[in-house]
């Protein structure tokens, strides 16, 4: 599960920002905690609320570009340019790195992994382990050192010899777990189990996947008809993709991971298209493809899946604007199914939203109220770090710019 994940220097952030999943409140309603196997608690949500512009979709969006840089490593070709976009707006951030690091547990391991780059390579990675309270270093690199990397271990001769097959713009992490170097194996199987709905699948996908599962499916059919949903089946047919569709397809992960990282096998012939069946008052009922259905239906469905498909096995749903497209009961709503009326398993949401009732839903430990600095820097600060009583209404003290974070309305 993850614990913590920080980044700095990407697109409008600037100095580092700190996402901690981690329970340090007591009496913490056990709905909404993840207890890890060392014994610590993890919320199950935490989102991101404040004004327009004011970053939050850069700090979602920083998730996914380093989960992708991560996944594909292996695919880079050498030489190739890295798309990262540093914060312009300052000389120094210009030149220097974006930095990603992520604090997870896994197989009562706790493990630290992080990693810099810029438009040509790898400035830095690091992997630690926390095999008893104290931290081990499993391998170090920064090309500002002589040697690049520093082993630990008595395998060091074959670690070096995985170094040398790592080019300047991959990372280390995916190269080893690719060539059979179990100590890394656990760490990037981390990744890949947490994030495996972000690879190469898309929501089409994940969907057809529930609803081939028959519990899965009655689940998803039980969560919208209690959120008053008058669907009575959902349903896959594949559709070939047309070939100026695959090769919009191609163009738009080509000018994302950068040219040649893209091989045209990756890319599928044919595509799962997802079918409902609507019941009228009267008993009716239609089919109608999801895309041609209203944006909130279409969005429940997505996230409810989503959500099922990750159950499982544990990963991490990320969501940028949650509840864009449905009314607020619905928002809150899918939290609850989130808090474990549905979610009986590992998963764990990362979402932004302009919905404000949420913040009389989750703690004041599950939010950070983003914002901008003088500098047009995105800056967070937890919610929690203000004085709230129990008796406050979070919300309404929210939108009287108590805490910050409010779009500023000029009279």
């Amino acid at each position: 599960m993850l614990i913590q994940y920080s980044v700095k220097n990407y697109k409008s952030i600037k100095d580092e920002i700190i996402i901690n999943f981690t329970a340090m409140q007591k009496n913490v309603e056990a709905d909404k905690l993840l207890s890890d196997e060392l014994g610590s608690s993890v919320y199950r949500c935490v989102g991101l609320v404040g004004p327009n512009a004011s970053g939050k979709s850069n700090i979602i969006n920083s998730l996914f570009f380093a989960l992708k840089f991560i996944n594909s490593t292996i695919e880079r070709k050498e030489k190739s340019k890295i798309n990262i976009e540093m914060f312009m707006l300052d000389k120094d951030s210009r030149e220097d790195g974006s930095s990603f690091e992520f604090i997870f547990c896994e197989n009562n391991i706790k493990y630290v992994y992080g990693f810099t780059i810029d438009t040509e390579r790898v400035l830095e990675e690091y992997l630690l382990a926390y095999y008893s309270k104290k931290a081990t270093t499993l391998f170090e690199r920064d090309v500002n050192n002589t040697p690049e990397y520093n082993f630990r271990g008595n395998d060091v001769k074959v670690q070096n010899e995985i170094a040398q097959k790592t080019n300047s713009n991959r990372l280390y992490l995916p190269v080893a777990a690719e060539w059979g170097y179990e100590k890394i194996k656990t760490p990037y199987k981390w990744f890949e189990k947490m994030f495996r709905q972000y690879g190469d699948m898309n929501i089409s996908q994940v969907i057809a996947d529930v609803v081939k599962d028959s519990s899965q499916k009655d689940m998803l059919l039980e969560a919208l008809s209690k959120a008053d949903f008058n669907i009575k089946d959902i349903y896959v047919k594949n559709k070939k993709i047309e070939k100026q569709h695959r090769d919009a397809m191609l163009q738009f992960l080509t000018n994302m991971l950068g040219e040649g990282e893209v091989s045209e096998d990756l890319i599928p012939e044919d595509r799962p298209v997802i079918w409902i069946t609507h019941a009228s008052k009267s008993g009716e009922t239609f089919d109608i493809e999801i895309n041609d259905d209203s944006a909130g239906t279409s969005d429940i469905i997505d996230n409810i899946a989503e959500m099922l498909f990750i159950n499982k096995e544990g990963g991490l749903f990320i969501e940028d604007e949650l509840g864009r497209n449905y009314h607020t009961k619905l928002t809150e709503y899918f939290i609850e199914l989130f808090n474990n009326k549905v979610n009986c398993g590992k998963a764990q949401l990362f979402f932004s939203t302009h919905d404000t009732k949420i913040l009389n839903l989750l703690n004041p430990e599950q939010i950070y109220l983003v914002d901008k600095d003088e500098d047009g820097a995105t800056y967070v600060k937890l919610l929690d770090d203000y004085l709230i009583r129990e008796k406050d209404n979070i919300e309404l003290g929210y939108l009287k710019g108590r805490y910050g974070a409010v779009p500023n309305i000029k009279e």
